[in-house]
């Protein structure tokens, strides 16, 4: 990481993890009523052993929010009903640039310019980060190749889709999944034309 780069640092002191009741409800509901669903029973003891799995589930999950991953790696509450927005908001994302690279694939020229592109994203631990590479890998003409503490490295199929993610559109609706003071904010924006460049 180029040393140039201005990356805030984490507070010395993070907050403990922990879950609200209000978070918990919202993941326990969900869980049950994907269990249902699938079930497509509702007797006693199918509704039975689906309170027992997500109870189990849930349980299991607790020493998830006790991890940090890596000095400043704080927990915030995740916002249920934003996600399903940002899903959405994903999809038709997805749609459009599947729609562009097919231009570009199908075009007599062939309009490719690759590149590297490296930057910071203010998000405030690594389910954010995880949510974010996986975003930029699933739209179409860009492929995260490597996440550190903040800082992607992603391949671009054209300038237009590193320009996209320069703007920071995509990192600022991850950040707004949690609860919290980050913005998603984009820094530290380096852009290289082959490994070579960026190892140079």
């Amino acid at each position: 990481m180029p040393q140039s780069w201005n990356i805030p640092e984490r507070r010395a002191e993070m907050p403990e993890r922990h879950e609200s009741r209000r978070s918990l409800a919202i993941r326990a509901g969900v869980l049950l009523g994907i269990w249902l669903l699938f079930s497509g029973h509702y007797d006693v003891f199918h509704v039975s052993a689906g309170v027992l799995s997500v109870v189990f589930v849930l349980v299991l999950n607790r020493a998830l929010f006790r991890i940090r991953l890596y000095p400043g790696d704080v927990h915030r509450e995740f916002r249920v009903v934003r996600a399903i927005g940002y899903g959405i908001w994903l999809v038709k994302e997805i749609v459009a640039a599947a729609v562009q690279v097919a231009r570009i694939v199908l075009s007599p020229r062939m309009p490719v310019d690759p590149s590297l592109l490296e930057f910071h994203a203010d998000l405030p631990n690594a389910g954010a980060q995880t949510i974010l590479a996986n975003s930029i890998t699933l739209t179409p003409g860009t492929v995260t190749v490597d996440v550190d503490r903040g800082v992607f490295l992603v391949h671009a199929l054209t300038d237009a889709s590193a320009t996209s993610l320069v703007e920071g559109v995509m990192p600022a609706r991850v950040a707004r999944l949690y609860a919290g003071d980050e913005t998603g904010e984009v820094s530290g924006v380096a852009m290289h034309r082959s490994v070579e460049d960026r190892e140079g």
